[in-house]
């Protein structure tokens, strides 16, 4: 059963879509008591099409069936949630545009609902089933290690730490002392030996772990693996980089190593967090402060004296200056600059507490978005006195202005809002908002927002 693990996405991608229809059949004929998409006053037909379009869309483009994303129950069932909320979206926009609106909703509900819950049975079943056929000896590649030391011992670590991984260490081969303790099935001998005992073995992969400043002894690695049809890998040793994660581009024959991934370097990428925040950021001002502004604003003039926003200079992308909008939610007074909002803070007014706690303080920020200066998530702007001040004491702060900052974000649904007493809160802030400039992506930035409104509905003890 070796290198059926290609197939495996195959096999989850199958049973989906039989569970999906399944669900779909079974509960429309619990409804209409009948089969015949035909024989009802909507076009079921055409739902039934658009239902696994979406779906199949939505599952590719956030990589559902990636093999190394469906081993762990926790990640399935958030994995699953996510491709639920995208596909019942998009399929409530097509509805509402076509203004086919008269479908069953008990129908949808009832549908989504069960085939989340079959799916992830059908999931954890398969996940078992990996298990037990690895663990049997089936569907592994059988590699082995070459060098010795701290790296070859991480390696061995790695390929021992879980069968479903689907890697067999069958030996280690070294010119020196391999400097770890080796389990007893496992071959520990020398380079010589190693030639020996790949002759009298099936090895699909070959790890090196030794010195990369060696580059003939790798040249006879390479031609002898080429000659054995035995894939070779190198380990390149970054333990003494600042970085732990390394990307390496090529300029032509030039290998260039960048300590860190950027997605929204790319254009396209950026095209699209555009776009998003355009649309979003316009569908928030038409649809909810169109109407709500001339409500806070009532409120906050007969609250106390002074402005309807509060207008403050906060840093932006690439450490430019820009206007931050907010509904004022403190007395005019004159440390607005420099002193963060504390709890029970006497300067903020009484409709500015529920303003902060409900974080519709934030609500102009849209036009903020709007004109460009800001997302809809990113590491939050602040004020420019804390950006002089903490990218003194914070080594990577500065790498939050890489991006646009956003009206919320990681760090903020993860704890890190609001006051930061001490400097290991901001110095956290600035771990999460570094962890997210790296891993962007628009369906991150799409849990983020519905974590965020979960957050506001809940309520956040930060948010003062």
């Amino acid at each position: 059963m070796k290198g059926y693990s290609r197939y495996f996405w195959a096999i989850h991608f199958i049973g989906d879509i039989v569970i999906i229809n399944l669900a779909f059949f079974l509960n429309y004929y619990l409804k209409f008591e009948t089969l015949d998409l035909n024989d009802n006053s909507q076009d079921y037909q055409a739902l039934f099409l658009i239902f696994n379009f979406i779906w199949v869309f939505t599952a590719f483009s956030i990589k559902l069936y990636d093999i190394q994303r469906v081993t762990r129950l926790d990640r399935v069932i958030f994995n699953l949630f996510k491709a639920g909320v995208i596909n019942g979206v998009s399929i409530s926009a097509i509805l509402f545009l076509s203004k086919e609106s008269d479908f069953s909703r008990e129908h949808l509900y009832v549908t989504y609902i069960s085939l989340f819950v079959v799916i992830l049975i059908w999931r954890f079943f398969i996940i078992k089933l990996i298990y037990i056929i690895r663990k049997s000896g089936f569907n592994y590649k059988t590699v082995i290690i070459i060098g010795h030391g701290e790296l070859a011992k991480k390696l061995y670590t790695y390929f021992n730490s879980d069968t479903v991984l689907g890697f067999k260490l069958v030996g280690i081969f070294s010119d020196g002392i391999v400097g770890f303790d080796v389990k007893d099935k496992i071959i520990n001998g020398n380079l010589d030996d190693m030639k020996v005992f790949v002759k009298s073995n099936k090895i699909d992969e070959m790890y090196y772990t030794m010195p990369l400043a060696d580059t003939d002894n790798i040249k006879k690695f390479i031609n002898y693996t080429d000659r054995n049809m035995i894939r070779f890998r190198i380990v390149p040793d970054f333990r003494g980089f600042p970085f732990k994660r390394v990307n390496i581009d090529f300029y032509h024959d030039n290998p260039i190593i960048s300590f860190r991934k950027e997605p929204l370097i790319d254009i396209m990428n950026r095209l699209i967090k555009r776009l998003f925040d355009i649309i979003f950021s316009l569908f928030i001002i038409v649809f909810v402060l169109s109407w709500l502004y001339p409500i806070i604003a009532f409120l906050i003039k007969i609250s106390s004296k002074g402005p309807i926003l509060f207008k403050q200079v906060r840093s932006g992308l690439d450490n430019a200056e820009f206007l931050c909008f907010k509904f004022r939610s403190m007395k005019i007074n004159t440390e607005q600059d420099s002193k963060q909002a504390t709890h029970d803070d006497i300067r903020t007014t009484k409709i500015g507490s529920f303003l902060r706690r409900t974080s519709l303080d934030e609500l102009p920020q849209f036009i903020n978005v709007l004109f460009g200066d800001m997302s809809v998530v990113g590491p939050r702007p602040h004020m420019l006195r804390h950006t002089e001040e903490y990218s003194r004491l914070i080594n990577k702060y500065m790498v939050r202005q890489l991006v646009k900052p956003g009206i919320t974000g990681m760090a903020q649904i993860r704890g890190y809002r609001g006051e930061t007493k001490e400097l290991k809160d901001m110095e956290g802030r600035v771990r999460i908002d570094v962890w997210y400039i790296e891993n962007w992506s628009i369906w991150l930035d799409i849990n983020i927002i519905l974590l965020t409104i979960i957050k506001v509905v809940k309520g956040d003890e930060k948010a003062f």
